[in-house]
């Protein structure tokens, strides 16, 4: 009796300890579910900061009940389209706390957890379509375990979608994502992709994208913050009423960025296997832009005073009426930007085709201009803004001349030709009469540098005015 005294009261103690631990847990839980939805916001904040309406994407707790065991929450994911609109999704999540949640252990999983999350979409304006072409069943449903020691793993999946609506078609293969989090939840790894989404509208508009890959990783160590994206798709089309179709084959997107304290330095580059308009094969394309030293919190001020701006004039820039006070605040905060001279380059653009290729770069120097008030002209201005250039480019007269017949739609037609070989040959030499390029093995190559007030053009150094004076004459000429 007494020996069943004991087992029952230890046993009570082992029950006692674990719902004390798992009370303890949800705590944690719900701690590191308001730090993950505060770190979400400061990066979509980032990631959209040099865009027009900055503050468009926020997710916040709109409901948490929790219990011993378990909590039940719910996410809101607000987006402000271009038009000012906003769409609101929604996401239940079920919490089971740790340190062994049951479904885990069920499943036999029995490594400690701080809790196992099973999400699911749940119906609002902006979805219910998708709902109902489901029977009301939900469209996304997630499984995440959150480990002790700042740590996750997340998997999602998107169910395929058919839907016809008003002369709007959509087809949607479904998709699928895993996210990995580290380092406290700071660090992350996100892949995954669909297969196939075709929209079109009725109207002789379709978009076409097939097979989508994705790859997002962040890492955060001190002060600095960097960041790795790439998205690749076998094929998009684009197909216009009265048009011919566009398509790109073999894309793909590369972005990095690194932040520093308050400056930032960022990369994305551009590569598309193939271009095709219509029947013509144009090609590979390749362009890359950089920009390093850009003064964050100049760029969130020129954001904000940009929309303030947007929402008073409206959306479109060439109607706006600033006043002299709005036009001061905006040049005064481009100016801001400007402060930490930063570098903007255009990486080589490079453009092949079956007759060879040509290739263009572009840097950029820039800083605050040292008396905007004494510039006189926007010219004046400009050039205290710019401490450096340097242009270089290399044409090729084969490709230029395959490229330009391509584009007039006339792949076979002479007449196109023999137009596109005068044209190049017309401005290739006017170009190297003022020497501003120079002519070898059939291409067209030139390398301008600024510096101090001085040009070097193709190596022969001259000053600004004289620069000017001879590119005017090669255009008027």
């Amino acid at each position: 009796m007494r020996k069943s005294a004991g087992i029952l009261t230890a046993l009570a103690v082992v029950v006692i300890a674990y719902v004390a631990a798992t009370w303890y847990v949800g705590k944690q839980a719900r701690a590191a579910i308001e730090q993950a939805v505060a770190q979400a916001n400061e990066r979509m904040a980032q990631a959209m900061v040099a865009q027009p309406g900055a503050d468009r994407a926020t997710v916040a707790v709109v409901e948490y009940r929790r219990r011993i065991f378990s909590s039940d929450v719910v996410y809101s994911l607000r987006l402000r389209n271009e038009s000012g609109q906003l769409q609101e999704f929604l996401l239940g999540d079920h919490l089971q706390h740790g340190p062994f949640p049951w479904d885990a252990v069920r499943g036999g999983r029995f490594v400690p957890m701080l809790a196992l999350s099973q999400a699911q979409l749940l119906p609002s304006a902006a979805t219910q379509a998708w709902f109902d072409k489901l029977d009301g069943k939900t469209p996304v449903t997630g499984r995440t375990e959150v480990h002790f020691g700042g740590s996750a793993v997340s998997d999602w999946t998107f169910k395929p979608l058919n839907l016809a609506q008003d002369g709007e078609v959509l087809k949607f293969s479904g998709a699928t994502m895993r996210a990995t989090f580290d380092n406290d939840y700071a660090d992350s790894r996100v892949t995954g992709g669909f297969d196939l989404l075709d929209y079109s509208n009725g109207e002789g508009e379709r978009m076409v994208i097939d097979a989508v890959r994705f790859e997002y990783e962040t890492a955060t160590e001190a002060e600095a913050t960097r960041m790795n994206a790439t998205t690749q798709a076998s094929r998009l089309s684009l197909q216009l009423p009265d048009e011919s179709t566009v398509s790109l084959a073999d894309a793909v997107m590369k972005v990095s960025s690194e932040q520093n304290g308050d400056l930032a330095t960022g990369f994305v580059r551009y590569d598309l296997g193939q271009v095709r308009s219509g029947d013509a094969d144009l090609g590979s394309l390749s362009l890359g832009v950089r920009g390093k030293d850009i003064s964050m919190p100049a760029v969130s001020e020129l954001a904000r005073v940009y929309d303030e701006l947007s929402a008073r004039h409206g959306p479109q820039q060439e109607n706006w009426r600033l006043s002299p006070e709005e036009a001061a605040l905006l040049q005064d905060r481009l100016f801001a930007l400007l402060a930490s001279n930063p570098v903007v380059t255009f990486e080589p653009l490079v453009w092949k085709n079956d007759q060879g290729e040509s290739s263009a770069s572009l840097s950029l120097e820039l800083t605050r201009p040292a008396q905007p008030e004494s510039a006189a002209s926007l010219d004046a201005l400009l050039q205290q803004a710019l401490r450096g250039l340097d242009l270089g480019m290399r044409i090729e007269r084969p490709m230029f001349v395959r490229a330009l017949v391509q584009l007039q739609d006339g792949a076979d037609d002479p007449q196109i030709a023999a137009f596109a070989g005068e044209l190049y040959d017309n401005y290739a030499q006017r170009l190297q009469a003022a020497g501003l390029a120079t002519l070898a093995d059939g291409a067209a190559t030139a390398k301008i540098v600024y510096r101090d007030g001085q040009v070097d053009a193709n190596g022969k150094k001259m000053p600004v005015a004289e620069f000017m004076q001879r590119a005017l004459l090669v255009l008027l000429m």
